[in-house]
């Protein structure tokens, strides 16, 4: 029951709403640059070679879009299956960790009532993808200790997640040498699984290893350059003010206490429970939790959804924190009403879907822009001289275009005068100050805050279209 009530909960919202550009678009729109082109190998924005992100995630959406073509619902379907494949998995677990059924589906019903979790589960993001392989990791890892040729499935999982996001998925080996030392693993002799770690390692390193080395022999100086500012930005890069760089475990802590509810109290209750425990499987609970969220601290980025990878193990925690210290007749009634509760909101969610329109501006304008502009010509997006990357993601996924994005007043003239391509998305104050009584042009398109201009080139160049001061909108 609950597992149905969850694919509903996470499938329903696929039929509604677009792609914010951060990242949703920006992942859609490289995917179908990848089904266009033909080449899978290489990840590109606006046709330029990009390096920090590797592509499984890209791959998958691709392989829908071959199949079903371009859609948002397309895109986001690998988030929402992996968000249910999450839930099940948490189920899965538990239960193998504690050895009872019903902590195990008080861990899957704190996995659905995770709000964060289930916000990614809507997104054509990595986040959720990621948090199902390095999961399965986990869960091939337990298995391991009783036949190890499950280290084979684990050290395949660990190299899909690294494939998903390199950086994060390094996380996954340190929590497994944990957890071998804490709980003994191979203690004795005759549980060694040295034969199946060597080809497990090479499951897990030697794909993207191939991966990178291919990119370095292509693309050396330029991979160098763009990785190395990508990781200086946002892995390891100075913070502002300097002293910042020794808070990153204050600032998740502090995201958890305001964003972990109502599951907060007792997944501290479940971490004290596993330290207590002298049984040596929770132990990679509080490892697993323990690495991400040193890891995560560590870094010059601090947003709260980089801790994903963790909240499974949050699930199982606060299953076995609520067992330990509620009784049992308190729990059951709880969740019977919880399950009640949550099976009348999805009812209501399926009723009445609440949408919510991220590209409602930018969809007409790359519908306007793309068909103004011939195959292999680009389109120049300016919005204030800001570096508009969610804007831009938008119009590349919702049109069939690559963008040239001049980044100040000063460019935007030069691109004006020199014409590398005579259509143009831009923000009404830079149109009022540049070329409305100032260059020959059309406008194609007029939104609230944006317009679509063709500049004219020469008399011919604006025949046949709309007037010079008209405006259309699509």
């Amino acid at each position: 029951m609950m597992a149905l009530l969850a694919a509903v909960l996470l499938w329903a919202p696929l039929r509604t709403g677009d792609l914010s550009g951060y990242d949703d678009a920006q992942y859609a729109h490289i995917a179908k640059d990848m089904v266009n082109s033909g080449d899978w190998l290489d990840v590109r924005t606006s046709g330029n070679l990009e390096f920090q992100n590797t592509p499984f995630f890209e791959w998958m959406q691709a392989a829908l879009f071959t199949v079903f073509g371009f859609s948002d619902t397309a895109a986001r379907v690998p988030s929402a299956v992996c968000g249910w494949g999450v839930i099940l998995l948490v189920y899965w677990l538990a239960r193998r960790l504690t050895g009872e059924s019903f902590t195990a589906l008080l861990a899957m019903f704190v996995m659905i009532t995770s709000f964060y979790f289930l916000k990614y589960s809507a997104r054509a993001m990595t986040d959720v993808p990621f948090t199902f392989l390095f999961l399965c990791a986990i869960c091939a890892w337990v298995l391991a200790e009783q036949d190890s040729r499950w280290y084979l499935a684990a050290g395949a999982a660990v190299g899909l997640a690294t494939f998903t996001r390199s950086v994060m998925g390094l996380a996954l080996p340190p929590i497994f040498a944990l957890d071998a030392w804490a709980s003994r693993r191979w203690d004795s002799a005759r549980r060694a699984p040295w034969r199946w770690l060597a080809p497990a390692l090479l499951l897990a390193f030697l794909p993207l290893a191939a991966w990178y080395v291919r990119i370095l022999i292509l693309y050396r100086d330029l991979f160098l350059a763009k990785h190395g500012i990508w990781l200086s930005e946002e892995v390891y890069g100075a913070l502002s003010p300097p002293w910042r760089r020794y808070t990153g475990a204050f600032e998740y802590a502090w995201m958890l206490t305001k964003s972990y509810w109502p599951w907060l109290p007792a997944m501290a209750a479940g971490i004290v429970a596993a330290w207590r425990s002298r049984d040596r499987r929770l132990r990679v609970l509080l490892a697993w939790i323990a690495v991400v969220f040193a890891l995560c601290a560590i870094a010059r980025s601090r947003v709260l959804r980089y801790m994903l990878p963790a909240y499974p193990g949050f699930a199982v925690l606060a299953a076995a924190g609520l067992a330990r210290f509620v009784p049992l007749r308190y729990l059951g009634r709880g969740l019977r009403l919880g399950t009640a509760l949550l099976a009348a909101g999805i009812g209501l969610l399926i009723v009445f879907p609440r949408t919510h329109l991220e590209a409602e501006e930018m969809r007409p304008m790359a519908l306007v822009s793309t068909r103004a502009t011939a195959v292999g010509q680009r389109v120049v997006f300016y919005d204030s001289g800001q570096p508009r990357y969610d804007e831009a993601n938008q119009l590349e996924w919702y049109g069939d275009r690559f963008l040239l994005l001049p980044v100040n007043r000063e460019e935007l003239e030069l691109y004006l005068a020199q014409l590398p391509a005579r259509v143009f998305v831009m923000d009404q104050g830079s149109y009022r100050a540049f070329v409305e009584k100032r260059i020959a042009h059309q406008v194609l398109a007029r939104g609230p805050r944006l317009i679509c201009i063709r500049v004219c080139a020469g008399e011919a160049g604006c025949a046949g279209g709309v007037s010079q001061t008209s405006s259309t909108r699509p």
